[in-house]
């Protein structure tokens, strides 16, 4: 794993990020950002178009230009992921189907169907290995390796699980996921060498909104649990292993899901706190020398639901949504901070 020292993280966050390329709008994004993947010296997001035939575009960026790689998708396709590896980009899309979706992937020049299911698929890489999660008919939760689909969970329906997001840690496909019923709600990670202990568990239904990274140190969990508390949590490898709780500073009102990246000894939660009348992105740096928290965004308009990505070569990339003015107008902006 690369390291990198730890004076340029300090000066990532202080105003002149350290290998910084600026910012880049991502063209076609009327809709805002959808996902968010890093291959070797690129990101790749997916951006939503609000047409019908292809309601998704995907678009490759350094963090300075942006090109679109084409739109995709079906009509009436609410969902969309993508992953990115060294042989490039590849993407889910869920097809609407009379009994809820099916899950087609593209890209290493063919297609696949990975399953059906009732929710959003979140997608991972493993090599060329497409790794996908989503909840079947029953609210379990269900992994696709290349089309071959082992069950996560068997507890529904009476308890729902909706994977949250994937990661590929340390060769291990893990999934993080909400697992509620009508009195209690929980994050899980799932997967094999998953920490078998919750990340959190509330009673009540909560959004408890999430992220996770991951890398031979173990796995790191960022989550929103109600309007002004953050929370990162972390725990090495192996089935037995401890979740850790940090609770991080918050200047002002969440909206949407924290984003977690990882990166040599630190851990970036990005976040959209609400700063005047307006949202705007804030960077969490945690590292072994303590916690910096600065502002990113400064600009009019409000910015919102940040998605953070490490790519192979150590390049850290964060994307989010941008709300120039009224309500149903949208862009996406990318920017590298490492």
């Amino acid at each position: 794993m690369r390291r990198l020292p730890l004076y340029l993280a300090a000066a990532a966050l202080l105003g002149a990020p350290a290998g910084a390329t600026g910012a880049a709008n991502l063209p076609g994004a009327s809709g805002g950002l959808v996902a968010l993947a890093a291959g070797p010296g690129s990101a790749y997001a997916v951006v939503s178009t609000r047409a019908r035939a292809k309601p998704f575009r995907l678009v490759r960026s350094d963090g300075s230009r942006a090109t679109s790689l084409g739109a995709f998708g079906v009509p009436g396709a609410d969902y969309a992921d993508v992953a990115a590896g060294a042989a490039g980009p590849l993407t889910v899309v869920a097809r609407p189907t009379t009994s809820g979706y099916a899950y087609e992937s593209a890209g290493f020049g063919a297609s696949e169907v990975l399953g059906a299911g009732t929710g959003a698929p979140v997608l991972a890489l493993d090599g060329t290995t497409r790794i996908a999660a989503y909840p079947d008919n029953d609210g379990d939760a269900v992994l696709s390796r290349d089309g071959a689909t082992t069950p996560l969970t068997s507890t529904g329906p009476a308890l729902r699980t909706t994977p949250l997001d994937a990661v590929v840690s340390d060769g291990r496909p893990l999934v993080l996921a909400r697992v509620q019923s009508r009195t209690r709600s929980q994050l899980r990670v799932l997967g094999p060498g998953a920490p078998a202990a919750p990340v959190v568990s509330v009673p009540g239904l909560r959004p408890l909104e999430a992220s996770i990274a991951g890398d031979d140190e173990g796995v790191y969990v960022a989550y929103r649990d109600g309007a002004r508390r953050l929370v990162l949590a972390s725990a090495g490898p192996g089935a037995t292993a401890r979740w850790s709780r940090r609770r991080l500073r918050v200047r002002g009102t969440l909206n949407g899901a924290p984003a977690v990246a990882r990166l040599g000894l630190r851990t970036i939660v990005a976040t959209s706190q609400r700063a005047g009348r307006r949202y705007r992105i804030f960077l969490t740096t945690v590292r072994p020398a303590g916690t910096l928290l600065d502002r990113l965004t400064r600009a009019g308009g409000s910015d919102l639901a940040p998605l953070a990505a490490t790519g192979p070569d150590g390049r850290v990339y964060l994307a989010w949504t941008h709300r120039p003015g009224g309500r149903a107008r949208r862009a996406a902006v990318l920017r590298r901070v490492l």
